[in-house]
């Protein structure tokens, strides 16, 4: 589309066209990363999420180390139950740089959450919403930015922790490649399944509209309601099949090497936490959708 701009004098009209903003979904992205990378709140959480997934790994190969130098020193079983023995040092070893996503998990869904209760709690909601009238293009936005910098965060985090854990586990014949097996399933799946947190972290926050409240709500979710379900656990079996669909349980079997047959597989674990993310993004749309700013 062209407008003509004609001179206070008559001069000849100069055709000039818009400078084509239209808002697309890409937009709306960019401007998501804005705002979560100018505050240095989020430097700070990822940070610290950062180094407590290094640190827990550090914390993991010591111990395997430890238990790997004790066996050697005071000796056991011969045989295949040796073999045996060493292989499951072998897999705790593989295990480490997935290790930290339990501490990086509250964290990361910490973020989410102030990501977008943050914006009701201010009003910042109205501006966004003006400038992005679709609202479903506002919350997938979002979702679309906390989820790749949570992937990104646990891709990072998994890696240093090899790195780190390495010198630690190689003078106990424990050190690996990357390409060893299952490692890089792991770590794959500790990214995907902080990025499925993060998700579920931005639902409850859209469905309560308040910071404080979705913290106790996704922290609820994901520390104290295993607590409960573990202390319940001792009444009856059920309660320990119930715990095995709660997201930080269903997390660990995701990221695990290998899972004893009571315990989910790897892809039913991450069913399991997709399962709880999209009912927090489903709430969290309608939330948007329907009720007011």
């Amino acid at each position: 589309m062209s407008t003509t701009v004609t001179s206070s004098n008559g001069a000849t009209a100069v055709p000039r066209r818009d400078s084509g903003t239209r808002l697309t979904f890409l937009r709306a992205v960019h401007a998501e990363w804005i705002k979560l990378t100018s505050l240095r709140s989020s430097y700070v959480i990822l940070a610290v999420a950062l180094l407590g997934m290094v640190g827990v790994g550090m914390l993991k190969a010591f111990s395997v180390a430890d238990m790997a130098a004790s066996f050697a020193v005071y000796g056991g079983p011969a045989g295949a139950e040796r073999e045996g023995i060493l292989k499951e040092f072998s897999i705790f070893a593989r295990e480490v740089p997935a290790t930290g996503i339990m501490v990086a998990q509250f964290l990361i869904a910490s973020l989410a959450v102030i990501q977008i209760g943050s914006e009701y709690s201010t009003g910042m909601i109205t501006t966004t919403l003006t400038a992005v009238p679709r609202r479903m293009t506002a919350v997938l936005s979002k979702t679309l930015v906390i989820a790749a910098t949570a992937f990104a965060t646990g891709i990072l985090g998994a890696l240093i922790s090899y790195a780190v854990a390495q010198p630690i586990l190689q003078p106990q014949g424990l050190g690996y490649a990357l390409t060893a097996d299952g490692v890089v399933r792991s770590i794959l799946n500790a990214a995907v399944f902080l990025a499925l947190i993060a998700v579920l972290g931005l639902g409850i926050g859209a469905m309560l509209r308040n910071s404080a409240g979705g913290l106790v709500a996704t922290l609820g979710i994901l520390m104290i309601l295993p607590v409960i379900v573990a202390i319940l656990s001792g009444l009856g079996d059920a309660f320990q099949d119930v715990g095995l669909f709660l997201p930080a349980s269903a997390g660990g079997d995701m990221v695990a090497i290998r899972t004893s047959p009571e315990r989910l597989t790897p892809v039913q674990g991450g069913l399991v936490v997709l399962a709880w993310t999209a009912a927090a993004v489903g709430g969290g749309l309608a939330s948007v959708k329907y009720r007011d700013a």
